[in-house]
């Protein structure tokens, strides 16, 4: 039975963030990319460390056959590379004809419909593929399942997240999600949404901030496909510049809409970050807040408090890969709460999960969604 697990992408800051986690888990690793350089440096620089040894390994995503050579020996692939959808798809059938199983960083609509379409192959397979093995679902995932574990019979989540300072990859990850069409899920049926149509004030402990409906995120597609909640809308807090790009009758939503001004709004968020420092690292936190629903209006809601979502990210997605490398792990598609359970929150350092006991009557939600404000479509 194969054990070894493989992350790629570890050119990039995520990659070797991820990379890192693994030799301070005292995994040893194929530390792999597209170029073979930054490759060496990365996997030489943990060996000067003296931790986990880290085999460097590279290999484009070109040909699916020329890449499955290159996984024979592998468990786990876990993918942190931005990739195009062709990139995805020649990787994934590499790893259907290798038996590896799949998990990806990235948790957005467009990556979970991608893995959830190849759900019955991966079944036929007998290997696992995964979405959002990042602080953006994972993390997520794991308040609305452990909502469910508190409330048996809830029905509706809501989910919100509040996080730390974009890099410019984020930055132009979120302009464009905020000019996509999304949907929400309502009684296990797809409702089409745009971003930010609704606002719910949220206190994720320093009283109530504005969070943005979040229909790019990946939650409802999963919720659809696999998940107990027949009703899930999720919720951001968007950084002064966006928010503002959203609100109806404004020059700035005037001027998004038709698309003016993107780059700079990409810039505005970015403020020149690459990549988080170390800095950035050692005090960022994030928190997401999550209300469960039973149909007879019962509520339950909690807060789980993260380090830096990139810092959860990889230590994320390391402990799932390690759950993959178990022979009973269940295949096709699945939710990193399915793998990870409790511990996504209870084994990752730095994370702190708070039921919220007292509610107030007057923000009480209804028995289907939480306290919101409908805004109306702006004209252009």
């Amino acid at each position: 039975m194969k054990s070894r697990i493989l992350v790629y992408g570890v050119e990039g800051f995520m990659g070797a963030l991820t990379s890192r986690a693994a030799m301070r888990a005292g995994l040893s690793h194929v530390a792999a990319g597209r170029n073979i350089a930054p490759v060496a440096q990365h996997a030489a620089a943990l060996a000067r460390e003296g931790g986990a040894l880290a085999e460097p390994r590279t290999f484009s995503l070109g040909k699916a056959g020329r890449i499955a050579t290159q996984l024979d020996d592998i468990a786990v692939l876990v993918n942190c590379a931005d990739l195009g959808d062709d990139d995805l798809h020649t990787l994934l059938d590499a790893c259907m004809a290798t038996g590896t199983h799949y998990l990806d960083l990235a948790g957005d609509r467009g990556r979970v419909a991608a893995l959830v379409a190849r759900d019955d192959e991966a079944r036929e397979r007998k290997i696992m593929v995964m979405a959002g093995a990042g602080f953006d679902f994972a993390a997520a995932a794991a308040v609305g399942a452990r909502l469910a574990h508190i409330l048996p019979g809830a029905r509706a989540v809501t989910l919100a997240v509040k996080r730390s300072a974009l890099t410019a990859g984020e930055a132009k990850r979120l302009v464009a999600a905020l000019r996509e069409p999304g949907e929400t899920v309502k009684n296990g049926q797809f409702v089409p949404a745009g971003a930010g149509e609704k606002t719910i004030e949220v206190d994720f402990d320093n009283g109530p901030e504005t969070a943005w409906l979040a229909p790019w995120r990946g939650e409802a597609m999963a919720a659809r496909h696999r998940g107990g909640y027949s009703t899930i809308e999720s919720y951001e807090v968007l950084p002064e510049a966006a928010a503002r790009a959203l609100e109806p009758g404004t020059w700035a939503h005037r001027f998004f809409r038709r698309g003016w001004g993107l780059k700079r709004l990409e810039r505005k968020l970015a403020r020149g970050r690459l990549s988080p420092t170390s800095e950035d690292l050692k005090r960022g936190r994030a928190v997401i807040w999550g209300e469960a629903r039973t149909p007879d209006g019962i509520t339950r809601r909690a807060r789980l408090e993260t380090p830096a979502p990139h810092l959860y990210s990889a230590a994320a997605a390391i402990l799932l890969a390690q759950r993959a490398t178990m022979e009973d792990v269940k295949t096709g598609f699945q939710l990193p709460s399915a793998i990870g359970g409790a511990a996504l929150v209870e084994d990752i350092p730095g994370v702190v999960w708070r039921e919220i006991v007292e509610v107030d009557p007057s923000v009480e939600a209804e028995a289907d969604r939480p306290v919101a404000l409908d805004m109306q479509a702006g004209g252009v």
